[in-house]
């Protein structure tokens, strides 16, 4: 659209905010009065259906989350909440549609295959990952039940947030600047997951949602000295959500209708490709830690690099800011729409 080509990339094209549209293919007689059923019968009834479950697993989690608060022990407190969370992420995911998710661990090395292994991740280490949707967050809570954190992007400090926090995040503006109280160095929540235990924590560098098109320009978030932890292990990944119709990216709109929307599918896809450790960069290479006489890594410059290849996506010179300002002009534009009669 015209009015939305300030926020289209110079190099690649891309423009990387706008909802995804499905493709105008030609149908047969028979499809055509299928997609009407499921369109305007059996989707929105689906949906409700499925909104009405979604609703008894988020109260359900409440309860789960306010028993665990009587366990005394921390290591038990923590089992509890990664077998209740995982478990209703997991259901909340195929009420949603997503029966099956193709997760598999890829190496960019030639003469390697892909295998279906479980990423090893742990407690204090760091997921990198893209950012296209709320539904990322159920994903890695149902396989990792991780810390989130937000990101400022003038110092790269982080907050850690709550898994509804991290869902309802691509709904809102991302804010520009934390609050100085609440910012942490990245490596200080990371020692702190480790420590108490709380698994991987999950940093999303392009700090917005996209449209799947195109990357964001990642923030140099390993850049901070502050911000690395030696012992901490770095793995990258990248989610895809390939549709015919109504896709389960979201990258602005209402939340929830884009969710009835979702909900009222058949059936959803969602693609995860996890690198393999061997090709992720290492924080102790990074110039604030490596051995002297070692050859220092730029490890943002190789995060950059692997997500682009393993998502198979090009990196644009758009920033958050840029997704910000965007909003701001899109909800102004929405605002002041009046339909003509």
């Amino acid at each position: 659209m015209e009015k939305f080509s300030k926020w289209r990339d110079s190099g690649t094209g891309i423009q990387p905010f706008l909802q995804p549209v499905p493709a105008r293919t030609q149908q047969s007689a028979v499809a055509s009065v299928f997609g009407i059923i499921k369109s305007y019968a059996v989707g929105p009834v689906a949906s409700v259906v499925r909104l009405a479950a979604l609703a008894a697993i988020a109260a359900l989690d409440v309860v789960t989350a306010a028993l665990g608060t009587l366990l005394v022990v921390p290591q038990v407190r923590r089992g509890y909440s990664r077998l209740t969370r995982s478990a209703l992420a997991r259901l909340a995911l195929f009420i949603m549609g997503f029966h099956t998710i193709d997760a598999k661990t890829v190496s960019l090395r030639k003469g390697r295959r892909s295998t279906t292994n479980r990423q090893s991740a742990e407690s204090g280490d760091v997921i990198v990952a893209n950012h296209v949707s709320y539904i990322d967050i159920l994903w890695l809570v149902a396989r990792y039940n991780p810390v989130f954190v937000e990101l400022d992007n003038a110092s790269t400090r982080v907050r850690p947030v709550s898994m509804w926090t991290a869902l309802r995040a691509p709904a809102r503006a991302t804010p520009a600047l934390l609050p100085a109280s609440e910012a942490q160095s990245l490596g200080s929540v990371v020692r702190d997951a480790r420590v108490k235990r709380m698994g991987p924590v999950v940093v999303f560098p392009e700090n917005a949602t996209t449209n799947g098109r195109a990357l964001l320009q990642l923030l140099p978030v390993f850049e901070d000295a502050a911000n690395l932890d030696e012992k901490a292990k770095v793995y990258v990944m990248a989610l895809k959500y390939p549709a015919q119709a109504f896709s389960p990216v979201y990258s602005l709109g209402n939340q929830f209708v884009h969710l009835f929307g979702v909900c009222a599918q058949i059936y959803n896809s969602l693609v995860v490709r996890m690198l393999d450790p061997e090709d992720c960069p290492r924080m102790k290479d990074a110039p604030a830690l490596c051995d002297e006489g070692a050859e220092p890594v730029d490890i943002d410059d190789v995060v950059a690099d692997r997500l682009m290849q393993l998502s198979r996506l090009r990196m644009t010179k758009l920033t958050a800011m840029d997704k910000r300002d965007f909003l701001a002009f899109y909800h102004k534009r929405a605002k002041g729409y009046r339909p003509t009669i």
